[in-house]
C-alpha cells in the first residue's frame, strides 16, 4: 500500500487503524532477523509493506498475524508431541512434524522455522512442566538418533547442564514420558 504524503496516510489511518505501521529495523530486531530478511518476507507475502512518501514501513497488522500463525504452529506441534508420548512413542523425525504444520524438509527456510517452533515448544514445556518436550524430535542418522544441535543450545540457555549428550537426551526423554503419558 502506498501513500504519497504523510497527510494522506494520516487521513487513511484515522479511518482505518489497521494501517498502523512499524519501522523495518524494529521488526527485524523483534523477529531476530536482518532488515534484508524482513524485506524478503515482504516479497514472499509474509509481511505487508506500507509506503509513505519515500519511506517504507511494515503494516503492524501483518506482523501480528504472522505472530499468531507462529503460535498456532507451536500449539499444533506441542499437541502432536504430547499425543505421541500418550501413544507410547519416545521419538519422531522432523518430517512428520513439519508436514503437520505445512512445511517441507527440503526447504531451508522451513528447516530454520521448525527449529524456532521446537524451541518455543520447549521453552513453554520447561516453564510450565520442567521438561524439554522437543527432546522427542530426532535427526535421521545411521545408528543412534537424537535431537539436533539447536536442542542442546536451547537446553543450555534454559539452565540445563550435562556432561554426556546421549545420557542427557535419555534423561530428558524419561522426564517427558513421565510427565505426559
Amino acid at each position: 500500500m502506498r501513500f504519497e504524503t504523510l497527510a494522506d496516510y494520516m487521513e487513511a489511518f484515522s479511518k482505518n487503524p489497521d494501517l498502523a505501521v512499524i519501522p523495518t529495523p524494529l521488526v527485524a530486531e523483534h523477529l531476530g532477523r536482518t532488515p534484508p530478511a524482513v524485506t524478503a518476507m515482504i516479497r514472499t507475502g509474509k509481511l505487508d509493506e506500507i509506503q509513505i512518501g519515500k519511506n517504507k514501513f511494515i503494516a503492524l497488522r501483518s506482523l501480528m498475524e504472522l505472530e499468531k500463525a507462529f503460535q498456532r504452529q507451536v500449539d499444533i506441534v506441542e499437541q502432536y508431541l504430547r499425543d505421541l508420548v500418550k501413544e507410547g512413542r519416545r521419538s519422531v523425525f522432523y518430517e512428520p512434524i513439519m508436514t503437520k504444520v505445512g512445511m517441507d524438509p527440503a526447504i531451508p527456510a522451513d528447516r530454520t522455522k521448525i527449529g524456532e517452533i521446537l524451541g518455543e515448544v520447549s521453552r513453554r514445556s520447561m516453564k510450565r512442566d520442567g521438561v524439554l518436550l522437543s527432546v522427542l524430535v530426532h535427526r535421521k542418522s545411521a545408528g543412534n538418533t537424537g535431537p539436533g544441535p539447536g536442542f542442546f543450545k536451547l537446553a543450555a540457555e534454559l539452565g540445563c547442564s550435562w556432561t554426556d549428550d546421549n545420557a542427557f537426551v535419555e534423561e530428558q526423554t524419561e522426564l517427558v514420558v513421565k510427565k505426559y503419558s
